[in-house]
């Protein structure tokens, strides 16, 4: 049987996208190795650092990337049609001295989702903000509660990326889901493709 730690390692890198099962042998003190499957959307290199992103920024632990073992398969959909829910608009104006209200533009294929959000003008709330915007122009596409609950930035491999925690509540059941998003010099635009890319796995 796994331990906790191993238990705990499994359940967080079954939420990295694109990963269908995890097998983790050992415990947190002497992980020996790391055995994923996952779909054939994302290269095994893309993998193994979201993977290693997530781990660090949950737990504070470093993984040895030479202990995990990448196995990929077809998805059971074709990717090309499949199609993305992508950011094209992101709009942030002040309301007045205190207020800010952020909107967005989601597309879908051929549709358009607009989503708009406001709240105090403070650093710390307009990751929220702009969170909630995304949410919002979404939340006629499905019949769960949603909510974004936390975002962090990690300095990892060189680059800057965002990780944001949100939560959906379905039939009085809670599941925990985590987006990740390369931040290239636009904090908030990165913090709404971290949403989307949480979202994409609901």
């Amino acid at each position: 049987m796994p331990t906790l730690d191993a238990v705990k390692i499994e359940e967080l890198i079954s939420r990295v996208p694109g990963v269908k099962a995890v097998k983790v042998v050992g415990d947190g003190s002497n992980l020996q190795e790391i055995h994923v499957i996952t779909s054939s959307d994302k290269s095994p290199k893309q993998l193994v650092r979201d993977i290693e992103t997530v781990i660090l920024a949950s737990t504070g632990m470093r993984l040895d990337r030479k202990i995990i073992s990448i196995a990929q398969v077809e998805s059971d959909v074709k990717s090309q049609k499949v199609l993305p829910y992508q950011l094209v608009n992101l709009k942030i104006e002040n309301i007045d001295e205190r207020s800010v209200r952020v909107n967005v533009t989601i597309e879908h294929g051929e549709e358009e989702f607009y989503g708009e959000f406001s709240g105090p003008k403070t650093t710390r709330n307009l990751p929220r903000i702009v969170g909630n915007a995304v949410l919002n122009a979404l939340s006629d596409i499905h019949d769960f509660a949603l909510s974004f609950d936390d975002v962090v930035e990690v300095y990892f491999v060189g680059k800057k990326h965002i990780l944001v925690h949100i939560t959906k509540q379905y039939n009085g059941v809670e599941e925990s889901i985590i987006g990740t998003a390369v931040n290239e010099g636009n904090f908030e635009k990165a913090v709404a493709e971290a949403v989307l890319d949480a979202f994409r796995r609901i």
